[in-house]
């Protein structure tokens, strides 16, 4: 018999190692190669700025969630606040993160399993790795919960371990004249190499390194008491996010001049066969890899909720609202990893994985800043607080400047056009919807 409503079995452990496993992952792993090379040793300073607006992000939708017991997803509120064309919006193109975000990643498993099969091609890789992560969420969420706990277990040792390798071959090869503390941090020339410019063009792919945080939105309806696991996982999240990223471009750039930085492989896979560690190259490769698989899955996991939430409120067919017997929406999980099975088409179109890797990053970043761009208007209308008002201001003003900066990168200029685009046929489709809806 099917189930109605989904099980509550995710404790405060399952839901920050959830969103510490959407929101570390290639992001990080393989994109800040990218923001490096666009920004140099200054790319520090981007990230904390960034990290800096994804906690008063944090900080809005905690206080958005704990203002009313009903809302259980992102959508509620925004609906509740903002109307209900804003939730269809915002429902459909937090999809299309996702879609994007997982993409990407499938994307990237490919890149790092040419480590070791470099004939492969990573379409293949892709589906077999889709196959398996799609089974795994038809199960039971609690089984998800715990994969996703252990994924993130592996990342975060994995990245420690990282950060101390790095800080301890810095203090090792302090002499040498290649080490990367030299040649990054020996004069300001060094660390702003492209100055003001080069900073802006970096903030897109680094604010897409960070997507995914808000995802414990989406753990609302299947986490036992949210009241209490919730607030405790939004003020832990981002601090630790922030670390985690921060430590790693630092450990990076102590060891390797940033112009040495490869584009087709992992920066900290880089960093190791800089000091001719290849056996220690191939285990953080494969890390690397857990760290993708997880985000994947943190994605199976979102499209399929949002698909679910979207039906509940009318704005999808009842189809998506069907539960297995072990409490999971199972139609969603389907036609989650069918999309994601036509998305790995694009390789036959894009034969270049990093340029996909790119346009899939930049998709997924301007339909990120849109979903936390409404996740901020509505605790503008919730807050009495001119402090936070302005908060929210001020990073809403931030999020238009990181949509405008992906003008400065040659891949990513088509994108903003895209979504213009994609936000008109939507608005389209709402009013075709509310038209022939029953009074």
């Amino acid at each position: 018999m099917e189930r109605t409503t989904m099980k509550k079995t995710l404790t405060n452990r399952n839901i920050q190692m959830i969103a510490l496993g959407g929101a570390i992952g290639t992001g990080l792993f393989l994109g800040s190669a990218k923001a490096i090379k666009l920004a140099g040793p200054a790319v520090l300073l981007t990230y904390f700025v960034c990290g800096l607006a994804i906690y008063g992000l944090m900080y809005a939708m905690g206080e958005l969630f704990l203002s009313n017991n009903e809302f259980q997803s992102i959508g509620d509120f925004i609906q509740y606040y903002l109307g209900e064309r804003w939730a269809f919006l915002v429902n459909w193109t937090y999809w299309l993160c996702w879609m994007g975000a997982g993409l990407t990643e499938l994307t990237a498993i490919g890149l790092y399993i040419r480590f070791w099969l470099p004939a492969l091609s990573p379409l293949i890789s892709g589906i077999f790795a889709l196959i398996a992560l799609v089974i795994i969420n038809v199960v039971a969420v609690r089984w998800f919960g715990e994969l996703e706990s252990l994924f993130s277990t592996i990342k975060i040792f994995g990245i420690l371990l990282f950060i101390l390798l790095g800080i301890g071959v810095c203090f090792l090869y302090f002499k040498s004249p290649r080490i990367g503390v030299r040649e990054n941090f020996d004069q300001l020339q060094t660390i702003f190499p492209f100055g003001l410019t080069g900073l802006v063009a970096a903030f897109p792919m680094v604010l897409f390194s960070f997507a995914g945080v808000e995802m414990i939105g989406l753990t609302v309806g299947e986490t036992a008491d949210p009241q209490k696991n919730l607030k405790k996982a939004i003020q832990c999240l981002p601090a630790r996010i922030l670390f985690f990223y921060i430590g790693t471009i630092v450990a990076i750039l102590l060891v390797v001049p940033w112009q040495s930085l490869d584009l087709k492989e992992s920066p900290l896979v880089t960093m190791l066969q800089f000091i001719h560690c290849s056996k220690g190259a191939g285990v953080i490769n494969l890390i690397i890899l857990v760290a993708s698989l997880s985000s994947t899955n943190s994605a199976i996991y979102s499209t399929s909720r949002i698909l679910y939430n979207t039906a509940k409120e009318k704005n999808l067919s009842k189809w998506f609202l069907t539960l297995s017997s072990r409490g999971v929406p199972l139609h969603g999980i389907l036609f989650t990893g069918g999309m994601f099975l036509l998305g790995l088409c694009l390789h036959f179109f894009v034969s270049d994985s990093r340029i996909l890797f790119q346009l899939l990053a930049g998709m997924t970043t301007i339909s990120f800043l849109f979903v936390w761009s409404a996740i901020l208007f509505a605790h503008l209308k919730l807050t009495k607080s001119q402090l936070k008002k302005w908060k929210d201001r001020l990073i809403l003003c931030f999020f238009g400047l990181v949509g405008i900066s992906l003008f400065f990168e040659p891949t990513t200029r088509v994108i903003p056009v895209v979504s213009v685009v994609w936000f008109g046929a939507l608005n389209l489709i709402y009013q075709r919807i509310r038209q022939t809806s029953p009074k």
